[in-house]
């Protein structure tokens, strides 16, 4: 086919690469400190979370989803990074930067791909969005915390902490929106919430439907018993607010037309202990604490709702960059989900979680947590300390975790299959907790 004059002065001035149109847009939705089982999706009748549940009913609900490294920080370097904290260096609150020369982060190189690169909501890490491979950052919180009335934000790249009337989860809804209609496709939106997080603050229509009930009444069916009080209340009505706005920015893709052509992901950025045990947070290595909600829809996704396979947080920046044909700069850690979303069926037999700051410095509390390494599997889990003390769980006859196995004779043979899997993924990914072992 002969080309016009029109048509070569046209290609002449488009840029040097245009990503093939099937390359798809990819929003990325981290809630914060969201118990892994406070939605309805995962078998919660208490909680009201409709727009969460259709998301899981109509793309891929990963009910053993779990996070690599369960605190804010740490998570986030994670994401950005694809690898492992002890190989990226940002391993806790209290150590917050990446080690030199790990290479571009996994949005540098969607955005060296031709990806236009959004950030809205909550950062909490040392290197600045704008160095980290975001070429907007409408609406972000610099910290790790924050009141969700009028909160203190940041406007821009450069731009500094100002005071900005409303409620953090609907401005942050109203930034990804204005976002989304304006993005170029392909895109990449970078959606982290600060809910619910504390201090909580739900209004009152979304506290209705759970006031003047005893608390403990609340509590989700898989939660232990005993343990600290809780404000279920609350922390559900906080929930419910974001689930409204989660709404809102599914309902903004739709409206935009690009449905058939974007994967959206909804993940925790850690679970929440919530009480059990005495703990209020998070970091340890019980269920509560490392499982999270961990969703993906739309219209590339097939609808496939529960998969039991076990899948982490550090897969998702390997899915990222092989949903839009990038060769990844370094070797990763984790492993692409593409085939969960395209045809609900993968090989993933085993997630992995770590902690690696045994210092008291790496909580805000100040108390000290030993490093772990953990392993997953549909069923059981090994956990591995410093100390080179073991521990072993059955999560689906024992959900509280309160018998450990790791001396049952019974349960030699699923003990030594996890070491194995734990011994090769240390020896995979480098890692100097090897010897623990």
């Amino acid at each position: 086919m002969q080309l016009t004059r029109r048509q070569l002065l046209a290609a002449a001035a488009a840029p040097a690469f245009l990503p093939p149109p099937q390359h798809p847009n990819i929003v990325f939705i981290f809630s914060d400190d969201h118990h892994f089982q406070c939605l309805g999706a995962a078998g919660n009748p208490h909680i009201q979370t409709p727009n969460l549940d259709r998301m899981a009913s109509d793309g891929v609900h990963f009910t053993n989803g779990v996070i690599s490294t369960a605190q804010c920080c740490p998570s986030r370097g994670v994401m950005l990074s694809g690898l492992e904290t002890y190989q990226s260096g940002l391993i806790s609150n209290g150590q917050m930067s990446f080690k030199s020369g790990i290479g571009p982060t996994v949005v540098q190189q969607m955005r060296s791909a031709g990806y236009d690169t959004t950030l809205v909501g909550k950062w909490h890490i040392t290197p600045m969005p704008g160095d980290s491979g975001f070429a907007q950052c409408p609406l972000w919180l610099r910290g790790g915390g924050s009141v969700y009335r009028n909160p203190k934000l940041r406007r821009g790249a450069a731009g500094r902490d100002e005071t900005v009337e409303g409620h953090i989860t609907d401005l942050f809804t109203d930034a990804a929106v204005d976002s989304i209609r304006q993005a170029k496709s392909p895109y990449l939106l970078w959606l982290t919430y600060n809910a619910p997080h504390t201090p909580w603050y739900a209004a009152p229509e979304y506290l209705a439907a759970y006031q003047g009930k005893p608390v403990e009444s609340l509590a989700p069916p898989l939660h232990p018993s005993g343990g600290a009080k809780f404000d279920w209340a609350t922390y559900y009505g906080v929930i419910t607010h974001l689930d409204k706005a989660v709404g809102r920015v599914v309902d903004a893709v739709r409206a935009a037309g690009q449905w058939d052509n974007t994967v959206i992901f909804f993940v925790g950025d850690n679970g929440y202990m919530a009480g059990t045990r005495g703990w209020h947070g998070k970091v340890r290595h019980w269920d509560e604490s490392v499982r999270v909600p961990f969703l993906a829809t739309g219209g590339l996704v097939k609808k496939t709702g529960k998969v039991e396979d076990p899948v982490a947080s550090v897969d998702l920046p390997a899915t990222w960059l092989d949903l839009a044909g990038v060769r990844p700069a370094y070797k990763l850690a984790g492993r692409s989900l593409t085939s969960y979303l395209r045809t609900g069926k993968g090989k993933h037999d085993a997630a992995f979680c770590t902690w690696d700051d045994g210092r008291p410095e790496g909580l805000a509390v100040g108390v000290s947590v030993e490093p772990y390494r953990l392993v997953r599997t549909r069923r059981h889990k090994l956990v591995v300390f410093a100390s080179r003390k073991q521990s072993l769980y059955d999560c689906v006859a024992d959900p509280a975790e309160q018998r450990d196995l790791i001396d049952d004779a019974a349960a030699k043979g699923v003990r030594e299959r996890l070491r194995g899997k734990l011994k090769l993924r240390m020896r995979q990914t480098g890692d100097h907790a090897l010897a623990w072992l």
